[in-house]
C-alpha cells in the first residue's frame, strides 16, 4: 500500500469518526411549550377506549393547584401525519397497537435522533385490552419519566444563566449548593431565613431557605413540616396589611412524598398557601431535605403568586428544578434515615 492510499484511508476514518461524534449537533432543537405531549395513535385507537385510557393518566389534574390543570397538555396525531416538523416536538409518546408487535410493554427514550432533548416512549401492545393493562401497570413510570424530562430541561436553562454570586452567598451561608437563576434577587436574609424571588408586573416566583435541628422520627412528618413552615412564614413574611402574614392553607390536600435525591433523603410537600388576614394566595412546592452530616434539615421552599392567571403549573415546575440541584458537600451520614424511613413516619 503506497503512502497517498494510507493518507487517503487516514482522512477518510478522520471525516467518519468527526461525523459520528458532531451528529447530535447536528440534530435540530425541540419545538413546543413546556409541558406539551404529542401522542402518535392511529385514529381507530385514539377514538376508543385505549386512547381514553391514554389520555385520562396524561390529562390528570396536577396536584397542589389553586385551579384545574391537566398535568401535560396533550394532542394527537396518526402515524401517517407524523412527518416534518411534528417529529421535533419535545415529549412523545408512540402508541404500536398490533399483532406484529413482538415485545408487549413500555420503552423509555432520553434522547431520540430526531431533536436534542427530546424525550420518546414507545407503548407497545398485540391488542387494544393488553395496551389499556400495560399503561395502567406503567401510569408512575410513564408520567415520571415526562416530568423528569421537564425537570431537566429547565435545570439545564438555569444552569446556563445562573446568579453566580447569590449562589456563592447561599453555599457560605447555608453550606449546600443549589443552581439560582439570574432573573433571582434577594430580598430578605438573616442567620435563619433567606427569602429570593424573581418579579414582573404580573408574576412573583418566591424561593425561602429555612433549617432546623433533626430531632428523631417525627421531625418529617407532615404536621411537624407544616407546624414549622407556618411558624417560619409568621415570623419572616409579612402580608400587605398591618398584621397579616403569609400561611400554609390546611383546609386543602397537602401532598407528602419522600425519596432520594442526590444521595439524601428528601420529603416533599406539595399544596397552597395563603395570606392570613388578606385575600392573597397560590400553589407552593416545598422539599424538606435531611443533611445528616450536619443532624439538620434543611428547608427550600417555594410559592407562585400570578392571581391573574389560572394557569401555574410550569412556573411551579420552574421553581421545583431548583430544589432538584441542591447537593450537601458532607454526603449522607450511615445511619442516616432512608427515604423508606421517612415514609413511614408520616403515616
Amino acid at each position: 500500500m503506497n503512502r497517498n492510499t494510507v493518507f487517503s484511508l487516514v482522512m477518510l476514518l478522520l471525516a467518519l469518526f468527526s461525523g459520528c461524534k458532531n451528529s447530535s449537533n447536528q440534530k435540530p432543537s425541540i419545538t413546543g411549550a413546556m409541558g406539551e405531549v404529542l401522542v402518535i395513535m392511529d385514529d381507530k385507537w385514539r377514538n376508543g377506549p385505549a386512547g381514553d385510557a391514554l389520555q385520562t393518566i396524561l390529562k390528570q389534574p396536577m396536584e397542589g393547584l389553586p385551579q384545574p390543570e391537566a398535568i401535560f397538555n396533550v394532542s394527537i396525531t396518526p402515524h401517517r401525519a407524523f412527518t416534518g416538523a411534528l417529529r421535533t416536538r419535545r415529549n412523545l409518546v408512540v402508541v404500536n397497537i398490533g399483532a406484529d408487535v413482538e415485545k408487549e410493554g413500555v420503552r423509555f427514550f432520553s434522547e431520540s435522533s430526531w431533536a436534542r432533548g427530546q424525550a420518546m416512549l414507545h407503548i407497545d401492545a398485540q391488542t387494544p385490552e393488553k395496551f389499556i393493562e400495560v399503561v395502567e401497570e406503567n401510569e408512575l413510570r410513564i408520567v415520571a419519566f415526562l416530568l423528569r424530562a421537564e425537570r431537566r430541561r429547565s435545570l439545564a436553562y438555569y444552569t446556563r444563566y445562573p446568579e453566580a454570586e447569590l449562589m456563592e452567598n447561599l453555599e457560605k451561608q447555608w453550606n449546600f449548593s443549589m443552581v439560582v437563576p439570574n432573573s433571582f434577587q434577594k430580598n430578605k436574609s438573616s442567620e435563619t431565613f433567606t427569602w429570593l424571588s424573581s418579579e414582573t408586573s404580573e408574576l412573583s416566583q418566591g424561593l425561602m431557605i429555612y433549617s432546623f435541628p433533626y430531632i428523631g422520627e417525627g421531625t418529617f412528618s407532615r404536621e411537624y413540616l407544616l407546624n414549622k413552615r407556618d411558624s417560619v412564614l409568621r415570623q419572616n413574611m409579612p402580608g400587605p396589611s398591618e398584621g397579616s402574614y403569609m400561611s400554609s392553607e390546611h383546609e386543602l390536600l397537602i401532598t407528602y412524598k419522600s425519596f432520594t435525591l442526590n444521595g439524601h433523603s428528601t420529603v416533599e410537600l406539595r399544596g397552597l398557601w395563603k395570606v392570613v388576614g388578606d385575600l392573597m394566595g397560590g400553589p407552593f412546592v416545598l422539599f424538606a431535605h435531611y443533611d445528616a452530616a450536619n443532624n439538620r434539615v434543611v428547608v427550600t421552599d417555594a410559592y407562585v403568586y400570578y392571581p391573574d392567571e389560572p394557569k401555574k403549573r410550569n412556573y411551579v415546575w420552574q421553581l421545583e428544578s431548583l430544589f432538584h440541584s441542591v447537593k450537601f458537600a458532607d454526603g449522607e451520614a450511615e445511619d442516616a434515615p432512608s427515604a423508606e424511613d421517612l415514609a413511614e413516619v408520616s403515616e
